[in-house]
């Protein structure tokens, strides 16, 4: 049985995160700027980040999560090309287990993700129960 499952998409790049929110005009889940401290470590961000979390429970199926985000995603597909030449987009997926586990991404997944120029990082972890 999954511990947790969830995914989020996340932009990283030059500039700031308002510029992202503006050009995707879109609120972020979260946003950090080059400087300003990220809460999960405590030392100040390297990097701007923008992320937009896929609105679910950690209980929900993996494939679930990513299938919202690909529903909001969608909606902003002309606004995310105008960010692909200078900004790295990519959707996270990540899962913990407890005993192993695979993930598969239909033709359509991974058709969605080329089509929006969004790289797939997928975590799988095996935890112990």
């Amino acid at each position: 049985m999954p511990g947790r499952e969830y995914a989020y998409f996340y932009v990283t790049g030059p500039g700031t995160h308002e510029a992202v929110t503006d050009i995707l005009d879109l609120a972020p889940t979260t946003a950090r700027n080059v400087g300003e401290v990220d809460p999960s470590t405590g030392r100040p961000c390297r990097f701007m980040r923008w992320e937009l979390h896929s609105g679910l429970e950690h209980s929900a199926p993996l494939i679930q999560h990513i299938d919202n985000l690909f529903l909001y995603l969608g909606t902003r597909s002309n606004e995310l090309r105008s960010l692909w030449l200078e900004y790295d987009l990519t959707l996270q997926a990540v899962g913990y287990y407890s005993d192993s586990h695979g993930l598969h991404l239909s033709r359509e997944h991974v058709r969605k993700a080329a089509a929006l120029g969004v790289a797939l990082d997928l975590d799988l972890y095996t935890t112990d129960a």
